[in-house]
C-alpha cells in the first residue's frame, strides 16, 4: 500500500475517532448494572437505561439559554463510535477527551437486591467535580419506579437550573404541589460545590427561587434572590431582562413605583424578541401595570392592547384588560373574575413574574395567571 494511501486512511479514522470524542463530550452517558432477579422479570439492562434517560429527555427538552447535557444511554453507542470499536480505538476517543478538556458526564449505576427491596446505588462524574455517591431506596422492589425516582434526583445534581424549571412549571400548572418543598430543593441545590464555570446556571437559579419565593408568599425572600442572581458577574446578559423585569414587578408589589420604572426601563433595552418572540409583550403588559398603579387607567389599557398586539393570546394582558373594563362599571375585579377566553392560551414563561402572576397594582396584591 502507499504511503499517500496510508496516510489518507490514517486522517480518516482519526477524523472519525475526533469526531466521536466531541459528540460524546457534549453527553452524559448513563449505565445502570442490574441483578439477575430484576432481569427475570423482563427488564434489561438497555431498557432500564432508556427508562432512566427518558425522564431526563422531559427536562431537557423545556426551552432554555441555559445549557444542558444530553443525556445518552451507555449501551448504545454513535455510528462513529460503532466504527472505532471493531478498530480497537476505543481507547484512544477517551484519550483524545482526555487530551482537550472533553470530559462527558458519567452515570454509572447499578441496581441491588436488599430484602425484598431493591437499591440503586450511583457514581455521578462530571468535569470539576469530585465524584459524587447518590443511594435510592424502594422498599416494594418496584424497579421501574427506582429508575425514574433516581433518575430525577442525579440530573438535579448535574443540571440543577433545568430541574428546577420543570419542577416550578410544575408547581404553576398543577395548585395541589407543594412549592415549600420545590423552593426548599431549589436552595439546597445552591448551597451544593458548584465548581468553575458556574456563573450562568447560578444566576439563573437564584432567578428561579425568586418566583418560587413570591409562589411561597414571600415578597423580601423573592426581592433578595433577584439582588443575588443580578450580583453574579457572569450571568447572561440576556438572562438580565428576566431579572429587571421581575425587579419591576417586586418594585410594584413594595410600592416602589421608581425602582419599577427604571428596571422596566432597563428590560426593554435588551432585545429579546428573536429569543423569545413574545417577550415584548410582557414589557407592555408591565408598563401598563405601573401605569395602572399611578392612577392612569387609559394608558393602561392602552398598554395591554400593545402586548395583545405582540401576542394576541396572552392570558395575564386579556385578563387585565377585562379588569379595566369591569372597574369602569363601578365593578371590584378579584382573582377569581377572568374572561372566558375562547383561543388557546399562549405558553406560559416559567421564570417571568409578569408571565406567572395577575398583579392588582391598586390593593399591591398578588395571585396566579393561572
Amino acid at each position: 500500500m502507499e504511503l499517500a494511501t496510508i496516510g489518507l486512511l490514517s486522517a480518516i479514522v482519526f477524523g472519525l475517532i475526533a469526531g466521536d470524542a466531541v459528540i460524546s463530550a457534549n453527553t452524559m452517558a448513563v449505565g445502570i448494572g442490574l441483578p439477575p432477579t430484576v432481569q427475570q422479570s423482563g427488564l434489561t439492562r438497555q431498557s432500564a437505561e432508556e427508562i432512566f434517560v427518558t425522564e431526563l429527555s422531559r427536562i431537557a427538552a423545556i426551552p432554555s439559554g441555559v445549557p444542558v447535557p444530553v443525556p445518552r444511554v451507555s449501551s448504545r453507542r454513535t455510528v462513529i463510535g460503532a466504527l472505532a470499536e471493531p478498530l480497537k480505538l476505543t481507547d484512544l476517543t477517551v484519550a483524545l477527551q482526555d487530551l482537550f478538556g472533553l470530559e462527558p458526564i458519567r452515570v454509572s449505576a447499578t441496581i441491588i437486591q436488599r430484602g425484598n427491596g431493591l437499591v440503586m446505588e450511583a457514581i455521578v462524574a462530571q468535569e470539576g467535580h469530585p465524584l459524587q455517591r447518590l443511594s435510592f431506596e424502594r422498599p416494594d422492589g418496584d424497579a421501574v419506579a427506582l429508575i425514574r425516582q433516581a433518575a430525577i434526583t442525579t440530573f438535579a445534581e448535574i443540571a440543577p437550573f433545568r430541574v428546577t424549571l420543570a419542577q416550578l412549571r410544575d408547581v404553576l400548572q398543577d395548585p395541589n404541589l407543594d412549592v415549600g418543598r420545590v423552593r426548599a430543593h431549589a436552595e439546597r441545590l445552591l448551597q451544593r460545590d458548584w465548581g468553575v464555570d458556574s456563573d450562568v446556571e447560578r444566576s439563573a437559579l437564584h432567578s428561579l427561587v425568586s418566583v418560587l419565593a413570591l409562589l411561597h408568599g414571600d415578597v423580601d425572600g423573592a426581592r433578595d434572590e433577584i439582588r443575588r442572581a443580578e450580583a453574579i458577574d457572569g450571568a447572561l446578559p440576556t438572562a438580565r431582562s428576566f431579572y429587571a423585569l421581575n425587579g419591576s414587578f417586586i418594585g410594584i408589589l413594595e410600592g416602589d413605583l421608581l425602582l419599577a420604572e427604571r428596571e422596566l426601563n432597563r428590560a426593554a433595552q435588551i432585545p429579546m424578541r428573536q429569543i423569545i418572540p413574545v417577550f415584548p409583550a410582557y414589557v407592555e403588559v408591565q408598563r401598563g401595570l405601573i401605569s395602572w398603579a399611578t392612577g392612569k387607567t387609559d394608558d393602561a389599557d392602552a398598554a395591554f392592547q400593545r402586548a395583545l398586539e405582540v401576542d394576541p393570546r396572552n392570558n395575564v394582558a386579556l385578563i387585565y384588560r377585562h379588569w379595566i373594563a369591569q372597574s369602569r362599571l363601578g365593578i371590584a375585579p378579584n382573582a377569581a373574575d377572568r374572561p372566558a377566553i375562547a383561543t388557546t392560551l399562549s405558553p406560559q414563561i416559567p421564570g417571568l413574574m409578569a408571565s406567572a402572576f395577575l398583579l392588582d397594582p391598586r390593593t399591591r396584591t398578588v395571585s396566579r395567571a393561572r
